[in-house]
Order: C-alpha cells, then structure tokens, then sequence
C-alpha cells in the first residue's frame, strides 16, 4: 500500500503572505503614478539644484560664524525635499475621493490595515525615488564613503517619508473643501519643513522658532542624517523621535481614514 506526502501550509505563514501581497500592490500602485508625471519629478530636481549650487554656495560664503555650512545646508536640503515631496499623496487621496476613484478602491478586497500602510508604504517610496539622486549628488560633494553612514542615513530619509504620509493623508481625509485643504496643507508642509532645523542652527533661529523646532520630525531626521553622515555615531533620540511621529500619524491617518469614508463624507 503506497503513501503520499500532502504538504500543509500553515494559515499564519499564509496569512502573512497575503498581508505582505496586498500591501506590495497598494504601494505598486502608487509608485506607478510617479512616472505617469515626469514634469514633477524635473521640477523639483531643477528647483533642487539651484537651491544647492546657487543659494547654499553663495550663502555659505557670506556665514562665518557656522564653519562647513554648505555641508550642514546640503544634508539638510536632501532631508526638507524628502519631507516636502511626501505631501503629494494627500493631494492624491483628496483628488481620488473627489472623482469616486476612492470609492472603487475601497470595493476590492484588501483589509483596512494593508490598505493604508500600502498608501503609506508607497508615497514614502516615490518620495525616496525622487530624492535618492539628490542624496547622491550630496553624497559625493561631501565624500561621503562609509556604507554604513549611507545607510543609516538613508534609513533616516525613509522614515520622515513614511510619517509625512501619514500625516498628509490625516489631512486630506479630515478637510473637506478643496480650496481650505490647499491651504492647510501648504502651510503644514510649510511649517514642518522651515521651522526645523534642517537648513538652519538652532542658536541662529528666531526665538519663537526655537521653541518648535527642536520637536519637528523634519529637525529629528536632519540632525541623525548629519550625525550618521558626519561620523558622530547614532542619533538614538533622532530615531526615536522619528518613530514615534511614523507609528503617531499612521495610526491617525488610518483612523480618521475609514472613519470619515465609513460615515459617507466622501458619498
């Protein structure tokens, strides 16, 4: 009498293989539209590069008092772009919802969860797609060599993109008018990004500045970028301040979400 052999795949293993599946093609979905407007992506290079080689060259020259500001200024312009280009996605939900797209999205069937960590997950890539070369750049002006400093800066690049997406889509899901949304999300993006510390000392901020910077998510991730990049080793409160802003806007933007959508704002 002959047996065969039945191989059983455990419902956790493929459990968490359908997770990391939907999840991927949430973010696929999302990072895909990032080459469907290359106009974006040239706009904020140009604006990129002459931030770096005219403003921060001719400024560096004129500030005697910061010695090396022009690396201090290049880290911290990669992290404020990062930061800034991670907005876009709260301009997308708000526009999906606007022409029902959102309403077919929320039809196929992928969980709560994988649904926005996926959104998340994929404006923070595109974010990383578009600011990855202007680390580059930054990387080889200032020789910066040591794989592990790259890496952890890169790490730090990631995770202020992943919670500003989270951020900006608590936005869009809680502001209905199209022209207030516009508003609040420029000035957020603008409060987030300037009042840090990423393109300018502490000691040399006003002092009404002084008292939010040194919590801005955007300070967080400049000051670990710098010190990983630089050699001064981790940035333990950096990271941790990074974190809690990730783990924070993500699980607000979840909430407020499926929320809002579940109590027909967008009907």
């Amino acid at each position: 009498m002959s047996s065969s052999t039945i191989q059983v795949t455990d419902s956790s293993e493929l459990s968490a293989q359908t997770t990391s599946r939907l999840v991927l093609q949430m973010a696929r979905r999302d990072i895909a539209t990032l080459f469907r407007t290359p106009w974006i992506i040239i706009s904020r290079s140009l604006a990129f590069i002459i931030q770096l080689f005219v403003f921060a060259y001719l400024i560096s020259g004129l500030v005697i008092s910061y010695p090396d500001y022009f690396r201090y200024y290049a880290v911290g312009a990669v992290v404020s772009t990062v930061a800034s280009i991670s907005f876009i996605i709260g301009y997308d939900i708000f526009e999906e919802a606007e022409e029902g797209l959102l309403d077919y999205l929320l039809t196929l069937p992928i969980p709560r969860r994988e649904f926005i960590i996926g959104r998340a997950l994929g404006g923070a890539v595109r974010a990383m797609i578009y600011t990855i070369p202007m680390f580059v750049i930054v990387a080889v002006l200032e020789n910066f060599a040591n794989p592990l400093s790259l890496i952890g800066a890169v790490l730090d690049l990631f995770l202020i993109a992943f919670g500003v997406t989270g951020l900006s889509i608590t936005v869009a899901v809680s502001v209905r008018s199209a022209n207030r949304f516009d508003v609040v999300l420029a000035l957020l993006e603008l409060a987030v990004t300037r009042a840090s510390t990423a393109l300018y000392p502490l000691n040399f901020l006003p002092a009404y500045v002084k008292v939010f910077a040194p919590f801005s998510p955007v300070t967080f991730a400049a000051d670990s970028a710098r010190a990983a990049l630089t050699g001064l080793g981790l940035d333990v409160l950096g990271l941790v301040g990074l974190l809690a802003f990730v783990a924070i806007f993500l699980g607000l933007g979840a909430t407020f979400y499926f929320r809002r959508l579940e109590g027909g704002v967008y009907a």
